[in-house]
C-alpha cells in the first residue's frame, strides 16, 4: 500500500466552508463537516460564505444538497469544496 492510501482524511482542521473564489460554488450548497444541521452557500464569488441551518428534526445530506429528516440522512464522506477561504 502506497504511503498517502494509509493516511486517513482528517476533517477536525477544516469546517467545509468554501472559498467561493470560483464560479462554480456561487449558488451552491456545501456540508458542514463537523455540524449535520448546519451547511455552507456561497451567494457571490469572492464574498465568503454563508453559514446556513436546516429545520427542526432536518440534517443536511450531500447526496440529495439539501436539507432532510433525520430519519432519511446517511452518513457521507465529506467532500472538499473546490476552493477555501483565505487565510488572512
Amino acid at each position: 500500500m502506497s504511503k498517502q492510501g494509509s493516511i486517513k482524511k482528517n476533517y477536525s482542521e477544516h469546517s467545509g466552508e468554501p472559498g467561493c473564489a470560483t464560479a462554480g460554488e456561487v449558488k451552491k450548497f456545501f456540508r458542514h463537516f463537523w455540524d449535520p444541521t448546519s451547511y455552507w452557500e456561497c451567494e457571490e464569488q469572492g464574498k465568503p460564505a454563508a453559514l446556513r441551518r436546516c429545520g427542526a428534526s432536518e440534517l443536511y445530506s450531500d447526496k440529495h444538497g439539501k436539507c432532510v429528516h433525520y430519519r432519511e440522512w446517511e452518513w457521507t464522506e465529506p467532500i472538499e469544496p473546490p476552493s477555501r477561504p483565505k487565510t488572512q
